[in-house]
């Protein structure tokens, strides 16, 4: 039943391209039987020797057109030699062959993997313009046939394309799993033998004998008159040739993978049917290859790929090319091209019948039908134009969708830099000055317009924007020209723009913006500038002389000084190292002036940085109460630090000395570690959304 669905397709379509393609010889040889030929032994030969699933082989609309047009000028180039149709055929192959060649090679590069990210709505657009081209050619061309204007000849030719259209559906509906187009044109050709009045059809072929197709004349052919006269336009055409035939049959193939599960390797494809297609050509005869309208008829009756349909047409097609001569020249033009209209409007796919509601799926719906109609209206170079066009909007739309990972626009993020209470209390409502964009992805010349359209729509009140970019794995020129424009547009709004998570040659690029390494120092340099404006009685402790910062919130005057006696005070360089992980060392520090970054590498610029501790705070608290190893480097920060230092045995005897102190100084420190698990849970719970 497939193979009979798919013969329906090919016998209108081979029998009508085949005649427009032979025309140009038709003086000299027979064109309906190299039609039949054509039709029938490059697909036996495609089916013996590719052999893929659920493919049926056959010559395309585009290979068909494209072969008659170089042999046309082949002909005419060659009339001063007196070309034969044997050298013709010999030259127009050679050329033919040498688009096959380049497809070969386009395998052989390893680009016909490329396919593989076509959006659907190429591989879709691509079906329904072959198909649509098929119902424009047969209106223009086999509707018209016999007549340029309206008149008898018109209204015969219509009325049986239309005939044949409304009985194949009626037939569809009746029994769904028959091949009813090939039926419908039998049905209808059958009565027209008696009842159509003579001279007013026009028959697909001239009574004549069996033909074999002729073999070309290679030797005797006119080469150097030909290739002098249409050299550059035959090797245009077959380059063309071999680009448009390579792109049908990888999208064919995708869809293959994508709707049934066939796997196969593209660019291996590509080359075998490369190979099987230009020694066709070299006899003469127009090269078959996967039909897309053929095997999407075929897989509609078989419902899954099998080997046998192919081989089964064309064990068909060789049978009806050996018979051609007996029945052809009764078969009527109008009757093929109603029947090409029918496969070609089953060609486009039922979904683009349709609008959908979705609004993602309807704009993929409208540049469906954008590929479509440009191929029905241009052919397959043009498609292929804008097909990439089209991949490339796809692309560059579904990038930029997803490009902003997350928007924090509410100042829940902020850094990991730890501050007495009452500047938290402070700076935490401020914090919403600070936007920040977490981008993923890669930032093309497209995702970065579109970051830079959803920054200003989104900013408001704002005074610092952060562009996390620790999930971009590559850039692009234009993205870091954006950003500048971006930065220069923001600072004149008094906007500064911070770029973190930004590594190797990507920040020597960017080095004329404002870098990090990473999120965290990003946030901490917006926290900075807020801090700006903070009033100075905030920053330091109360009393202002007292060094144990927060801590000695509750202590009596006398036992903090008590306590203070023993702190032993060190000043550190930048970068400096304070506390080795690792290391036994039971003294709780308290930061004087500076900062103490804590973090997981011997290195004060690598591995991630845990906390920045600030004057008033302290750090160490673990080692100092449990007694164990340290668990974290600790570094100066970039101006340094001041850091005392109160070791366990000092505190136990003042503790004995000062019961009362004690606890308030214990009561402050759990405070202290209280807020910075309360600030670590805050950022796992960002994290997890």
């Amino acid at each position: 039943m497939g193979a009979a669905a798919a013969l329906a397709v090919t016998l209108p379509h081979a029998i009508g391209l085949g005649l427009v393609a032979f025309a140009a010889v038709a003086s000299q040889s027979h064109a309906g039987a190299l039609a039949l030929w054509s039709a029938a032994l490059p697909g036996a030969f495609m089916a013996l020797l590719v052999r893929g699933r659920g493919v049926v082989y056959a010559p395309s609309t585009a290979v068909a057109l494209l072969f008659g047009g170089m042999l046309s000028l082949v002909m005419r180039a060659g009339v001063g030699a007196s070309i034969t149709a044997a050298q013709g055929l010999a030259i127009t192959g050679v050329f033919v062959a040498l688009g096959f060649v380049f497809q070969w090679l386009f395998g052989r590069a390893g680009l016909a993997g490329l396919s593989r990210f076509l959006p659907v709505s190429v591989t879709q657009g691509f079906s329904a313009g072959v198909g649509l081209s098929l119902v424009l050619s047969q209106t223009r061309v086999g509707l018209w046939a016999g007549s340029g204007q309206a008149g008898d000849v018109l209204a015969w030719h219509l009325g049986i394309a239309f005939s044949v259209v409304l009985l194949s559906q009626v037939l569809q509906r009746l029994w769904p799993r028959f091949p009813s187009l090939l039926l419908a044109v039998l049905l209808v050709s059958l009565p027209l033998w008696w009842l159509a009045p003579e001279g007013q059809l026009l028959m697909a072929s001239q009574p004549h004998g069996l033909m074999l197709p002729p073999l070309p004349d290679w030797l005797g052919a006119p080469w150097w008159a030909v290739v002098r006269q249409a050299g550059f336009a035959l090797l245009s055409l077959s380059v063309l040739m071999g680009v448009v035939n390579g792109l049908e049959v990888l999208v064919f193939h995708q869809q293959l993978e994508t709707g049934h599960g066939v796997r196969n390797q593209p660019d291996r494809m590509l080359m075998r049917e490369s190979a099987a297609c230009a020694a066709c050509a070299l006899l003469g005869l127009i090269p078959a290859s996967t039909s897309t309208s053929r095997s999407r008829t075929a897989l509609a009756y078989t419902g899954e790929p099998t080997l046998r349909v192919g081989q089964w047409h064309a064990l068909a097609l060789l049978l009806i090319a050996l018979t051609g001569h007996l029945w052809l020249h009764w078969v009527t033009v109008a009757a093929l091209a109603g029947a090409l209209v029918v496969a070609g409007l089953r060609m486009v796919p039922t979904g683009m019948w349709q609008l959908p509601q979705a609004g993602a799926m309807r704009e993929s719906w409208w540049l469906a039908w954008v590929v479509a109609l440009v191929f029905a209206a241009s052919g397959g170079a043009m498609a292929l134009v804008a097909g990439l066009t089209v991949s490339t909007i796809v692309l560059l739309r579904t990038s930029a969708a997803h490009a902003i990972r997350r928007m924090h626009l509410e100042g829940r993020l902020r850094s990991r830099h730890v501050r007495r209470a009452e500047v938290e209390v402070w700076l935490a409502p401020r914090l919403s000055q600070v936007a920040v964009f977490e981008l993923q992805g890669i930032v093309s010349f497209g995702v970065a317009a579109w970051v830079v359209d959803q920054v200003n729509r989104h900013l408001e009140g704002h005074r610092c924007v952060v562009l996390d970019a620790a999930r971009v794995p590559s850039w692009d020129e234009t993205g870091y020209a954006r950003f500048r424009t971006l930065a220069h547009d923001l600072h004149g709004r008094g906007i500064a723009l911070l770029i973190s998570g930004v590594h190797a040659h990507h920040q020597d690029a960017l080095d004329d913006l404002r870098t990090f390494p990473d999120l965290d120092r990003a946030l901490e340099w917006a926290e900075d500038q807020l801090l700006r404006d903070c009033p100075r009685a905030l920053m330091v402790s109360d009393p202002p002389s007292s060094r144990l910062g927060d801590l000695g919130d509750g202590v009596d005057n006398a036992a903090r000084m008590a306590l203070e006696a023993h702190m032993v005070f060190q000043r550190f360089e930048a970068g400096a190292l304070i506390i080795r992980a690792g290391d036994v060392d039971r003294r709780l520090m308290l930061v004087q002036e500076g900062s103490v970054a804590l973090s997981t590498a011997p290195d004060a610029e690598t591995g991630l940085r845990l906390a920045v501790i600030g004057p008033g705070m302290v750090l160490g608290e673990m080692a100092f109460l449990n007694g164990i190893a340290r668990t974290a480097y600790a570094h100066a920060g970039p101006e340094g630090a001041l850091v005392g230092a109160i070791g366990w045995d000092d505190f136990q005897g003042w503790t004995a000395a000062h019961p009362e102190a004690a606890l308030s100084f214990m009561t402050a420190l759990a405070r202290m570690g209280i807020r910075r698990l309360g600030s670590t849970s805050q950022e796992l719970r960002i994290a997890m959304l």
